[in-house]
């Protein structure tokens, strides 16, 4: 649930505020009622809301006061004015603050409410941002450890450590982003290599050990599915289509 301080002098809107609104259906909490504005400040760091309700004028600190604090400390947080004026003549310094929204006290009750699911809207747009961002930023952590690593014999749990997050998270994510299982991805990678190594003359035992691959009989195994041939057979392959393009070039210099 989002949570919700409203800071206000008059009781009664404080009061009205709790017991008229409906907030769990707006998928809020109520958590701080303040009555005035250095006491709403006070209670920010502690209590962290999502959407800060506030008179515009208030003893000691007023709500102005209060935006500018929040717009200078807590930029994620959204800010609700009150006014008793319809005629907003604050309206231009509550920009320069970032406030969402106004409300007045007249149709409080009715306007209220639209106004902050409005706010929520904006706050949910702005957490699916932020977690798309910590996405990218992840991923991209990951595609940098795997072009760096994918030569050397690595595990889940070894990316998993490097990148500090759980190692099913990332390959759901991977998955995700490129369509592909990080493991098929990584031993492509992997094999790519080694038939470069082969064609360069290395045994094939060779080539497995320099791309990460321990067990000659799993390097087998994967080269077959990804490749739809044996190492061996790709061996034959590559080497007789070289001693062919070696007879075609000999023939071309008689």
């Amino acid at each position: 649930m989002w949570k919700v301080l409203v800071a206000d002098d008059e009781a009664y809107i404080l009061e009205a505020l709790d017991k008229l609104i409906d907030w769990q259906g707006l998928d809020c909490e109520l958590v701080c009622r303040a009555s005035n504005g250095k006491e709403a400040i006070e209670q920010l760091g502690r209590i962290r809301p999502d959407i800060v309700i506030t008179d515009i004028k208030m003893p000691i600190m007023d709500g102005l006061q209060v935006a500018r604090h929040i717009y200078e400390n807590y930029a994620a947080m959204q800010v609700i004015i009150l006014t008793a004026y319809a005629d907003f003549s604050y309206a231009q310094k509550a920009i320069d603050y970032g406030v969402f929204g106004y409300v007045v006290k007249t149709d409080i009750l009715e306007t209220l409410p639209e106004t902050i699911g409005k706010a929520i809207q904006k706050l949910g747009a702005e957490e699916s941002k932020e977690k798309e961002d910590t996405y990218e930023d992840i991923f991209g952590r990951l595609q940098k450890y795997i072009e760096k690593n994918y030569m050397k014999r690595i595990t889940l749990s070894d990316i998993s450590q490097e990148i500090h997050a759980n190692g099913n998270y990332l390959s759901r994510l991977y998955k995700r982003k490129t369509g592909q299982n990080l493991f098929d991805s990584i031993n492509r990678m992997r094999l790519n290599r080694a038939k470069a190594y082969i064609a360069k003359g290395y045994r094939i035992v060779e080539a497995a050990e320099a791309v990460g691959f321990e067990d000659i009989s799993y390097f087998s195994r994967v080269f077959r599915k990804l490749e739809g041939c044996s190492p061996r057979e790709y061996e034959r392959e590559i080497r007789g289509r070289a001693a062919k393009e070696k007879e075609e070039e000999d023939d071309k210099k008689e």
